[in-house]
């Protein structure tokens, strides 16, 4: 009766069997690659966001480090007219701007960019349109118990609402965690044109 030797199995078939693995591994990440880079780009992803600190309610004032901030008001609008420039969203948007004021409760002088990013009710997440005609709040050389007002500016689908403002950590030197901010829908008013000072 013939009998049977195990084979062992040897350093060298093991090392051919990664290199064969290497280039099945490259293939499967690169053929992923593209997939990821459009969906962290795409407007309704979550690229970028900052770690969630908590969620504060926009009537309230939020303390993020050393700054405190206040939401002053939310438009959305069709059409936005500063110094009789017409501005207007890509077509199936609309105009959402958050005006905002900042202040230093800090002992020092603090400096921060911040970025911003909106959500609607459909949980869609957007970042912030740069507008050179929109002023954004100017966070740089803020002294103790200065203020600094600005608005930042969405481009959201039409006829959905803003429910949550995400910001990111206003103090780069405390490594302090972003905040969501809860939108409150007395705050945001819709307007066919708002007209911006």
């Amino acid at each position: 009766m013939p009998s049977f030797k195990k084979r062992s199995f040897s350093w060298r078939s093991r090392t051919v069997l990664q290199i064969l693995l290497i280039p099945i591994i490259f293939f499967v990440i690169f053929s992923l690659l593209p997939l990821t880079l459009f969906y962290f780009s795409s407007p309704g992803s979550r690229e970028n966001l900052p770690t969630n600190g908590g969620i504060d309610h926009s009537t309230q004032l939020i303390k993020i480090g050393d700054f405190a901030l206040r939401i002053n008001f939310i438009k959305i609008s069709k059409e936005l007219i500063k110094d009789s420039l017409s501005i207007k969203p890509r077509k199936g948007y609309a105009f959402t701007l958050i005006n905002l004021t900042f202040e230093n409760v800090g002992t020092d002088v603090k400096s921060c960019h911040p970025q911003v990013f909106l959500k609607d009710e459909k949980n869609y997440v957007y970042p912030e349109h740069r507008a050179s005609e929109i002023p954004r709040p100017f966070l740089f050389s803020v002294y103790p118990e200065e203020k600094r007002t600005g608005s930042y500016l969405f481009q959201i689908k039409k006829n959905r609402y803003p429910v949550e403002l995400i910001i990111s950590s206003l103090d780069s030197t405390t490594g302090s965690p972003g905040r969501t901010i809860e939108l409150n829908k007395n705050l945001i008013e819709r307007t066919s044109i708002f007209t911006f000072r």
